[in-house]
């Protein structure tokens, strides 16, 4: 098989490709072999027919048919591996000659092809993340989340707060009627929940145990009933009693009752060790997904329509088949996320977009910095995907040449190369979360580089 490369444009070539005769009667054979096996006619056994019947049965155009499919498919494909070329959608081959038994055959492919794109600035990269260390005041919320769990509540003699319990009785109307379950009696309502509609709120707030209140407003759209939005509501609210959330002091006795330390400090110590555990696991991921997306911001140009179409499409079966494997429809999932098809469909070409910019960022990167692929590299990844026996790499290259996946193989490998490069570059910056109310603290470069870089593949 001779191929030639022709470049059209910036992204599209001319593949031209010849089969010699001997390949082309090989295919016949083939072809014919396997058509005789599909046959049956008389006086002949299973794959013993000989080719003339077959013509007669078949159709010698059909047969002649079957084989120039066969060989554009299988040729194209091991030319794109032999190239190296990526396409982003199938060939157009245009019109093409019909095969002829004994005689070579060629045939001419257009083929879109991914982009080079390059990056606006190759060096100095930094990224800011948060520190994989806990600060006192993640601390501090996890201490006061847990108080809160803790806390318990009393009767107290004082007016309704925003933030307190109320002991009521109710009876309400709606648009004047009474409706089923409108009489409500000795319920421990919670302000600022969001049970009922704000109005209830703030009707009790600065009434005291022993008052009568009435709450009176519109059904807002939010409510669970659609018959009763937009009617008037009116609630006649008896408090029966007041309760305040007690919080726990924080001292030995607390850290022993939540967790069985002997001291406070000791409680405070082991959520330190729990938060920076769970921090640092996931930091060198977030140092990774950071860098990404500065090298895709500095990716120039476009990515092909038809390159995001084909990304999108593969990530949209991905999800149908992530839904089937949990049980669920596709129905089922717009109905829980409250998104439509056409929602779907341009969140994930959205997804698709932010993939590709990421992808062609980090080949970008592969040719700016002068890496390459040597042997052992090419070897060693197809072993991976073999096995370790020679025998096997060796069989499972020849499939993959054969099926045009040589180059998906290179891909894999600038990749991992240009990532690993990249994290070992960037600068990380460690950042503390801003906690409302307090002051931005000061950032701090990390010395992150090294255990990011554990997360690319050697």
């Amino acid at each position: 098989m001779e191929t030639t490369v022709e470049r059209i444009d910036e992204n599209t070539i001319k593949l031209t490709i010849t089969v010699s005769a001997a390949e082309v009667d090989e295919v016949v054979s083939s072809v014919y072999a396997e058509a005789a096996k599909r046959v049956r006619i008389p006086g002949f056994r299973s794959g013993k027919a000989p080719r003339p019947l077959l013509d007669s049965h078949i159709g010698r155009d059909a047969i002649l048919a079957d084989v120039q499919e066969e060989i554009i498919s299988t040729s194209y494909a091991r030319a794109l591996s032999d190239e190296d070329i990526r396409p982003i959608e199938s060939p157009d081959t245009g019109e093409v000659e019909a095969v002829v038994p004994g005689a070579p055959y060629t045939f001419s492919a257009e083929v879109l092809i991914r982009p080079e794109l390059a990056l606006s600035s190759a060096d100095d990269f930094t990224v800011t993340v948060a520190p994989a260390k806990s600060s006192e005041s993640e601390i501090d919320a996890q201490i006061e989340y847990t108080r809160d769990r803790f806390a318990t509540l009393e009767t107290v003699e004082k007016a309704i707060e925003p933030d307190d319990f109320a002991l009521i009785s109710f009876v309400g109307t709606i648009g004047g009627e009474e409706y089923e379950g409108n009489s409500v009696d000795m319920y421990l309502y919670e302000l600022n929940k969001g049970m009922m509609p704000g109005e209830f709120d703030t009707a009790l707030v600065g009434h005291s145990a022993g008052d009568e209140v009435v709450a009176a407003f519109d059904i807002p759209d939010t409510s669970s009933n659609p018959d009763f939005v937009g009617k008037a509501a009116s609630f006649t609210i008896t408090v029966h009693e007041v309760k305040a959330k007690v919080l726990p002091e924080l001292d030995d006795e607390f850290a022993q009752s939540v967790g069985g330390f002997e001291t406070f400090e000791a409680y405070r110590a082991d959520i330190r060790e729990t938060l920076d555990k769970s921090k640092e696991a996931g930091h060198t991921h977030k140092i990774e997904e950071a860098a990404r997306g500065a090298l895709a911001e500095r990716v120039q140009g476009d990515v092909p329509e038809a390159m995001v179409r084909a990304r999108a499409n593969n990530m949209v079966e991905d999800l149908f088949e992530n839904l089937e494997q949990r049980g669920m429809s596709v129905e089922q999932y717009m109905e829980i996320t409250g998104v439509d098809a056409a929602q779907i469909r341009s969140d994930i070409e959205v997804e698709a977009q932010r993939r590709l910019r990421i992808d062609l960022g980090l080949e970008a990167l592969f040719r700016a910095k002068g890496m390459d692929i040597s042997e052992d590299d090419f070897n060693e990844a197809i072993r991976e995907i073999a096995g370790e026996a020679d025998e096997a790499a060796e069989e499972m290259r020849a499939k993959l040449r054969d099926a045009g996946a040589l180059p998906v193989i290179r891909e894999q490998i600038m990749h991992r190369k240009a990532l690993r490069w990249l994290i070992d570059n960037v600068e990380v910056i460690e950042e503390e979360p801003v906690v409302e109310g307090e002051k931005p603290k000061a950032a701090k470069k990390s010395g992150g580089k090294k255990k990011a870089a554990k997360a690319v593949k050697e």
